[in-house]
Formats: C-alpha cells, sequence, structure tokens
C-alpha cells in the first residue's frame, strides 16, 4: 500500500516531503478544504504520531541487523526543531510566572522580606514553570541518582537557578535575591565577595543591601521608640569587637579592630507593665531595707519543700536516662503515670501572646570595660531611644523602672557606677530607676566552665573529663574559651558523659549487664530503684557514706564518680528549668549556684547570686520581684514551650 501511494504520488508530480509541507498548512489552497482538514486533524490526534517523531529521531535498524550505525534519520533537524520549541515554552513561562519574583528595590518593609515561603513558592513555580523546571531537574539529578538519592533533594538549587535567571532580565524581580542579601550581610561578608555573588545574580548589590539595611535600621529605630512609649521593656547590652579591613591601605586607611558596645531592647507583653507608682514604692521600700542583710542560714540550710522538689527532679532525670535509651523504646508502660513529669514550681506561661519583641540598637564605638564608658553607653542608649531630654529624663527618674541586663562585667559595672553616684542630686542621675540583673546564659556558661575545671583531670585518670573527651574524640575541649563553640561542645560533652555515669549506676544497682533486662520491671518498681541510684550514687548523704569508710575500703574512683554525679545534676537541672521557663526552679537552685561558685573560685559570680538574693529577700517589694522572676530572667522569642 505504501509502494502504490508513493507511485500515485509521483504521477502526479508530489513527494513525501511536498505532500506533508502542503498538508501541514503549507498551501493555502489546503487550509480549508474539509477533506484536506479532517486528514490532517486525524494525524494531529493520532496516537500514531508520538511514535512516527520518535523514530524520525531515532530511527530503527532492519530487521536482520543488530549492529552497526543506525539511519541519521532527522535527528539534526528535530533537535533544532525541539530547542526552538523549548526557548519559545521557557519563554512564555518567564514571562508568566514573573509575578512570582517580583519584588522592586524600593520595597523594604520588614512583613516583605520575610514572609516568603519556600515550600510554597516552590510549588507555585512547578506549576507555573513546568517545562524549565522538568529541564533543569533532569540537569541537576540523573536517573540514577533519583532513585539512589533518599536525602539529596535539587529543588532549593533549582528555584535558584530560575530566580538568578529571573534577577538576570529584571532588577525588579528580586524577591529572593533581597533575602539573601540582608542574610550574608548580618553574616558579615566582605564588599568584595558580594560583589561576586551579585555578579552571579545571586543577591542584590552591596551598595543596594547597605542602604536597605540603613533603611530598615531606622525604620526600627522608629519602632523601637514608639514601643517603650507604650508597652514595659528592659535593655541589655554587650561588649563587641569589630575587625574592619581594607584592600587598598594608605596612612589614613588601614586595617584596624573596633572595641564597642551593642545593645538590644526587648518590649514585653502589656500584661508585664508595672503600676505607676512602683518606682516611687522601690525607692522606698530600698531606703527602708537596704541596710538590712538577709538570713544567711536560710540559704545555707535551704527550706524542706525546695530540697523536696530538687529531690525530685534529680530522680526523674534519672529516671529518664532509662526511659530515652534505646533498650527501653519498646517499654510497654512508658507513658505510665509513675513516669510524670515533678509538677513545675512557677512555670511562666506560653504562646502567642507572650512573645517578647526584640530591636537591636545602633552599635557604638565606645568600651565599656570602665566605669567612664559605661556612662557614655548609657547616655548613648538613652539618645538613641529618645529619652535624653530633661522631660524623659524627669519621667525615667520618678515613673520608670528599667531592668539593664548583661553578663557579669557589664552588671558588675553597673552596679558600680550606681552606688558610686548614690550621693547625686536627682534622682536620674542617682540611677534611681535602674535594676541590674545579669544574665542567666553567661551563669549557665560559669557553671560548665567550673565542671571544666573542678573534673578535667588527666588523660590517664579514671574518671576525668580529659579522659572521657579522648574516648569520645571530642576535640578543643581541653583549654577553656570564650571564643567559638566551646562552650556548646562542652554543653554536649557533659551532657553526653552524664548520661553513661547513670547508664552505668543503673546496671551497677540492679547488677545486671544490659538495661534491656529492666523492661520486666513495673513502673513503681523503676521509680524506686531509680531514688535508690540516687541517695546511692548521686546525692550528699552517699558521698558522707563513702567518705565514712575506712581509708582501705574506699573506692576512690566510685567516690569520684559520685562527686560528678552530685554536681552535674544541678547543671542540667538548670538547663532543663531554663528551656522549659520555670523560674520556680531556678530560684530554688540558688543556694547551689552560691556554693558552687564560691567554693569553685568564681568570686564574681558568688557575689552576683548574693546581689540577687539581697535584692529577693530585703531590698524589692513583692511586684518588683515578681517582674524580675517573670520578666527579667528569661526571654521567650517564639512563645512556645521550650522557647
Amino acid at each position: 500500500k505504501v509502494l502504490a501511494i508513493l507511485s500515485c504520488m509521483r504521477l502526479h508530480g508530489m513527494n513525501l516531503p511536498i505532500f506533508l509541507d502542503a498538508l501541514s498548512w503549507g498551501d493555502p489552497g489546503c487550509h480549508s478544504d474539509r477533506t484536506i482538514q479532517y486528514a490532517r486533524t486525524s494525524l494531529m490526534v493520532s496516537e500514531e504520531l508520538p511514535g512516527i517523531l520518535n523514530r524520525w529521531y531515532k530511527p530503527p535498524r532492519a530487521l536482520k541487523e543488530r549492529k552497526g550505525r543506525r539511519p541519521q534519520g532527522a535527528q539534526s533537524q528535530l533537535r533544532a526543531f525541539a530547542t526552538t520549541c523549548i526557548i519559545d515554552c521557557i519563554d512564555r513561562e518567564m514571562k508568566t510566572s514573573a509575578s512570582l519574583f517580583l519584588s522592586p528595590p524600593e520595597n523594604l518593609s520588614e512583613e516583605h522580606l520575610t514572609n516568603i515561603d519556600f515550600k510554597k513558592l516552590k510549588s507555585e513555580v512547578k506549576i507555573a514553570m513546568p517545562i524549565l523546571w522538568q529541564v533543569l531537574y533532569r540537569a541537576s539529578y540523573s536517573p540514577e541518582q533519583e532513585q539512589r538519592n533518599q536525602n539529596k533533594n535539587p529543588d532549593m538549587g533549582i528555584l535558584c537557578r530560575i530566580s538568578q535567571c529571573q534577577y538576570t532580565r529584571s532588577h525588579r524581580r528580586g524577591r529572593i535575591q533581597k533575602l539573601w542579601a540582608i542574610y550574608f550581610k548580618a553574616c558579615g561578608l566582605s564588599a568584595r565577595a558580594f560583589d561576586a555573588i551579585h555578579a552571579l545574580g545571586l543577591t542584590m548589590s552591596h551598595k543596594w543591601t547597605s542602604n536597605a539595611i540603613g533603611i530598615l535600621s531606622e525604620r526600627a529605630m522608629e519602632q523601637a521608640k514608639q514601643a517603650i512609649q507604650v508597652s514595659p521593656w528592659h535593655i541589655s547590652h554587650d561588649n563587641v569587637n569589630v575587625p574592619l579591613r581594607v584592600f587598598s591601605q594608605r596612612i589614613n586607611n588601614q586595617n584596624h579592630f573596633v572595641s564597642g558596645t551593642a545593645a538590644t531592647v526587648w518590649i514585653l507583653p502589656q500584661r508585664a507593665a508595672l503600676p505607676p507608682d512602683a518606682n516611687p514604692m522601690l525607692q522606698k521600700f530600698r531606703a527602708m531595707h537596704s541596710n538590712e542583710v538577709f538570713d544567711y542560714h536560710e540559704v545555707l540550710y535551704g527550706t524542706p519543700e525546695a530540697d523536696h522538689r530538687l529531690e525530685a527532679q534529680y530522680i526523674h532525670r534519672i529516671l529518664r536516662v532509662l526511659l530515652d535509651s534505646p533498650d527501653f523504646k519498646d517499654y510497654k508502660d512508658l507513658t505510665h503515670s509513675a513516669f510524670d513529669t515533678p509538677p513545675p514550681v512557677c512555670e511562666l506561661e506560653c504562646g502567642p501572646d507572650n512573645v517578647t519583641q526584640q530591636y537591636i540598637l545602633g552599635t557604638c564605638t565606645i568600651e565599656e570595660a570602665s566605669y567612664d564608658g559605661t556612662l557614655k553607653v548609657m547616655d548613648e542608649w538613652f539618645k538613641q531611644l529618645g529619652l535624653d531630654s530633661k522631660e524623659e529624663e524627669r519621667k525615667t527618674a520618678h515613673e520608670r523602672i528599667i531592668a539593664w541586663l548583661g553578663d557579669q562585667l557589664t552588671v558588675e559595672r553597673l552596679r558600680g557606677l550606681w552606688k558610686y553616684r548614690h550621693a547625686d542630686h536627682n534622682s536620674f542621675d542617682r540611677m534611681d530607676y535602674m535594676i541590674p540583673v545579669f544574665g542567666w546564659f553567661h551563669l549557665v556558661m560559669a557553671f560548665a566552665n567550673s565542671l571544666h575545671k573542678q573534673y578535667l583531670g588527666t588523660p590517664s585518670g579514671a574518671g576525668g573529663l580529659r579522659q572521657a573527651f579522648d574516648l569520645l574524640k571530642r576535640k578543643g575541649l581541653v583549654s577553656q574559651s570564650t571564643k567559638g563553640p566551646f562552650w556548646h561542645h562542652l554543653d554536649e560533652a557533659i551532657k553526653h558523659i552524664s548520661d553513661a555515669h547513670f547508664r552505668t549506676c543503673w546496671l551497677t544497682a540492679c547488677g545486671i549487664k544490659s538495661l534491656a533486662e529492666l523492661k520486666t520491671k513495673s513502673p513503681e518498681d523503676l521509680k524506686r530503684l531509680a531514688a535508690d541510684i540516687y541517695r546511692q550514687y548521686a546525692s550528699r548523704d552517699g558521698m558522707a557514706e563513702m567518705e565514712n569508710k575506712p581509708t582501705d575500703e574506699r573506692d576512690e574512683v566510685l567516690q569520684q564518680w559520685t562527686m560528678w554525679n552530685c554536681d552535674v545534676l544541678p547543671y542540667l537541672e538548670l538547663r532543663d528549668a531554663i528551656k522549659i521557663g520555670d523560674v520556680g526552679r531556678m530560684e530554688d537552685l540558688l543556694p547551689t549556684l552560691l556554693f558552687r561558685f564560691a567554693g569553685g573560685g568564681n568570686s564574681k559570680y558568688a557575689i552576683e547570686i548574693l546581689e540577687l538574693l539581697q535584692g529577693l529577700y530585703r531590698e524589692w517589694p513583692d511586684l518588683v520581684k515578681d517582674y524580675v522572676r517573670k520578666w527579667c530572667w528569661l526571654i521567650n522569642r517564639t512563645g512556645k514551650r521550650d522557647g
């Protein structure tokens, strides 16, 4: 049949290319003829057309040939045609999807910069640009990778490449570029590096970013000024060191190191506001009780209620070490009431209504290390917040109470300046409005350093941290450091080492070789065993019992481990209390922290604990005590329970 049709076409002076060209709208006379239209439509919608095109692109070999070259077919023509089609489709997709990336350079609102949902944006781009997405996906991800990889996903890379193309077409399509520009600027990326990645289309220019940061900063400062007039707030500051580098050195243009101070204003929920007469009430209360000393015996011996609460938390922690172990993941009674967490003491409220807002003030090139520097820094913050006028100074002196937060050195300088100016003529100069409060994060770091100093030991000494660091291959933990991730690594190591100690206590106390053997025990039995482990291997009573044994019967390694257990439990308890926001548990630990710092040679933090106890027990009225506990010790930026 095919031969007959070809022969017929020759009789009419036609060949296959001329016939297909005329049939496919190549001849004006074939456009509207009904018969030709029907034949053409049947070809266009037929199931055979994809197969025809595929065989034109890659013709099969003859039936008897299994090797050798295939017929050339129309590969070069179809590739050129497909390229033209793809370019046309991509061009249309780039135009129709432009609105997804549209972000005029002058649009710098905080809401606009932070409302990008990358997951949603990826879905929208996939729908709006299916062809380009498929092309980039196949270019980024081979079929073998698609079957082999389980974690790697090229979607973000594809989205980034598409955004680069959109930004190259128009600088008004820099929605993602703006976000990366602000992020890299906050990370301290140099101007040269900025120019390089801007040339790649990844970010906005360095000049635009610097101007944008300035505009955002001015807007945020105006918002902060308005917020402190209507909402309760407090402030924190700390020293900052900034290296400034130059690429073309001159006599007046050299690399140098700037020592300055950075501050943050924390805007609290409205319900944290103190009554209008809180300031005069605090001053009057201080005048009456500042010369009274709190009862040291109450701190020394504690209270039975606080002791019972701490003991319950310690026993629960030892129990959780067992329940969280891999051997107990299939224990049938994990949700039993015997395993419930002890009730909170004074747990802060959480939720969206309890989120604390943050405003970062402009960094100033003033060192806070000296009293004069601290005074200049305070003046600078008041100036930036618009509180430097005489009327605002009067309001601050008589109507405001400002909790001033910082590390130990910052609070020590504030308190020293406060005492130095106690005889000045007016309340503002005397700083009667100020309550210095140390930051608990720095206290936790000091606690961890104290444990490190006491228990470091040597590589060959049994029971020391040095030996554990070597076994766990933890590097950089031998020498204490305030820079880099030292505290983070030390905190993790303390947690892991304490877990190992308490798992060993379970094995030793129960006379077993595997924790899995305890799965036959009831929840009540496990809780009772945890209490026995605490009293024998993690309490002062257990330590005293070991010390009272004759010298030749003492196990020094076990005694060292028991002392570690006694000292690490308050650290873990403090970390957990801070994480979930239980300020009552934090207050219960104050006597323990006092003894830790006094006995560990950290007199400065011992003084800070004493100053806090003096305020809680003598110098602050009840409403100020509650304000400091609930709003100055911890800050929740997310509203979550573990925030």
